[in-house]
């Protein structure tokens, strides 16, 4: 989320603001090189948590050089210089953060040998007022509910991507860790809507990569809210799309200024969120434009290899994590265009749509400076259902919703088919999503369907014939139309979203026009195997 797009400066009040120049300036120190690390790739639990060893052990993902740690003894001869405060560390983009006022201090790090570059990332903080957006609040008497699952507010946010389908089939996030990457998590810790989060110590976690320590409850309320729409449970209120994952909550973000440094805090989060075994990392910021306009990006930036923070979520994407972005809020504005690092390859950056699937006015579009589509897909993003602090439930808006609303249902989806890479669940997703035969930059492949690839279902699409079915949706009768095939003898197999078994039927080879009667199974959503000796393919079929 780009704050200059929701702080209005009224100018009755500009005298009132106080701009302090920080009595400490902030550098970013690059490294050469990791020369001298005591650590080996070969070693990994020596630096990396067993989780995450798990991760690329199970996606088949090397432990390399951007893994290790950075060389300890730069650190200390960096630290050592009077008049310097180390403030964290970089192993991905190899360097660090410091604060100083001393210019030579400065000139002693960039005459290291090992030190290829200092540039600052941060010099004023500004305390601007936020505009409250309008938001109307949900009582029981505007609850929707389903017969399963009591959604409240959130059963459309949900109903759009499938999430009730995954839910009745089993699969609420369980096992699954998200990682949220905010500016605080305001009352979270007391917010009734999170209650059986905290019961069932859901929460594995916070860290504070702004100011330190592990205190994130005080904050803003932002990632609060996001978290929300992900994991809160209010029967007949709300119900978040991944209510049974587990969550570390990250404050990277400082909600009363916008600098550079920032994105380095969340690069350091997303190290963090590696380190511990994350399988989602979803982040509601954006950058483009800062309090001190000489350091905003522009739009040659958005290639995905300039900025540091786009770099590092490409990175989080090929540490086997699956990497949710906001697109931004500056569709109609002086910056329509996407910001940083929602430019990033390998990840998957987030659109707002409304209830009938139209792009909100507000999301911002692709492509990337170097022509990729973006966002990749949408989610619901106005009049979104979420929790304010207090535990009241409402409805706002932005791309700062619609993403935590996908990454917990892609936690479900992805817990649903655990074999495969992130990079396999963003294809499909992408694959099977409602506008995956047009992309475009301002939804993207569209909105996908959590339930579009059934469960324990494999298929074998080394094939030499393509079919269709139709009616679909059907009542009784579903008839399957072959291209082409040569195999004597075919079958036709259905099976529920769980990939249980309910139909089986044999054809003969020599009509290529078949019908099976389908009256006896229930309404719902189903997957309808066809095969042979030569291979077989899977197409989701809808019985009214």
């Amino acid at each position: 989320m780009n704050k200059k797009l929701i702080i209005t400066v009224l100018a009755f009040v500009l005298s009132s603001l106080t701009i302090r120049l920080n009595a400490q300036t902030k550098y970013w120190i690059k490294f050469k090189n990791k020369t001298g690390t005591p650590y080996n790739v070969s070693n990994p639990s020596a630096f990396l948590t067993a989780k995450s060893v798990l991760r690329r052990t199970t996606y088949n993902i090397p432990v390399d050089a951007t893994d290790l740690p950075v060389t300890p003894s730069y650190i200390t001869q960096v630290d050592n210089v009077a008049g310097v405060t180390l403030l964290y560390v970089s192993k991905w983009m190899n360097g660090a953060v410091i604060s100083t006022t001393s210019t030579a201090a400065l000139a002693t790090i960039n005459s290291f040998s090992f030190v290829l570059s200092s540039n600052p990332v941060n010099r004023v903080v500004v305390s601007i007022p936020k505009n409250e957006i309008p938001e109307q609040v949900l009582t029981n008497k505007t609850a929707v509910s389903t017969t399963t699952f009591n959604y409240g507010g959130s059963y459309w946010q949900n109903k759009q991507l499938g999430v009730d389908c995954i839910h009745s089939a089993g699969f609420r996030g369980q096992g699954m860790t998200i990682a949220v990457l905010d500016d605080g998590f305001n009352n979270a810790d007391i917010n009734v809507v999170f209650d059986s989060l905290r019961n069932r110590g859901g929460i594995l976690g916070t860290r504070d990569f702004v100011v330190g320590g592990n205190s994130v409850y005080e904050d803003d309320q932002h990632g609060a809210m996001v978290l929300s729409c992900m994991a809160a449970i209010k029967p007949n209120l709300i119900m978040g799309s991944a209510p049974r994952a587990d969550y570390w909550l990250l404050r990277t973000e400082d909600a009363n200024s916008e600098t550079p440094s920032e994105e380095y805090n969340w690069i350091r989060g997303a190290e963090f969120a590696d380190s511990v075994g994350a399988d989602i990392l979803t982040t509601s910021l954006g950058y483009s434009q800062f309090d001190n306009p000489s350091e905003d990006h522009t739009f040659a930036d958005l290639d995905g290899k300039t900025a540091d923070m786009s770099k590092a979520a490409t990175m989080a994407a090929r540490k086997g994590m699956f990497v949710l972005n906001a697109a931004g809020n500056g569709g109609g504005s002086a910056w329509p265009k996407i910001s940083i690092p929602a430019d990033a390859d390998s990840i998957c950056t987030v659109g707002a749509i409304d209830t009938l699937n139209n792009v909100a006015g507000f999301s911002s579009v692709g492509p990337t400076a170097d022509g990729r589509i973006k966002p990749d897909l949408v989610a619901r993003g106005l009049n979104s259902c979420v929790s304010d602090p207090s535990g009241a439930v409402i409805h706002s808006s932005g791309t700062s919703f619609a993403t935590p609303i996908l990454a917990g249902a892609v936690a479900c989806f992805w817990q649903a088919h655990k074999t495969w890479n992130n990079m396999k669940i963003l294809d499909t997703l992408k694959k099977t999503a409602n506008n995956a035969l047009s992309p475009n930059n301002q939804r993207g492949w569209g909105l996908p369907n959590m339930c579009s690839v059934a469960v324990g279902v494999k298929e074998n699409t080394a094939l030499n014939f393509n079919y269709s079915v139709y009616p679909n949706p059907f009542t009784s009768v579903l008839s399957i139309a072959l291209s082409s095939y040569s195999d004597k003898a075919i079958y036709a197999e259905v099976f529920t979203i769980t990939g249980l078994l309910v139909k089986r039927f044999e054809f003969s080879s020599d009509k290529l026009n078949h019908q099976v009667d389908l009256s006896g199974i229930t309404s719902g959503i189903y997957f309808l195997k066809l095969g042979g000796s030569h291979g077989s393919m899977v197409k989701k079929i809808v019985k009214d």
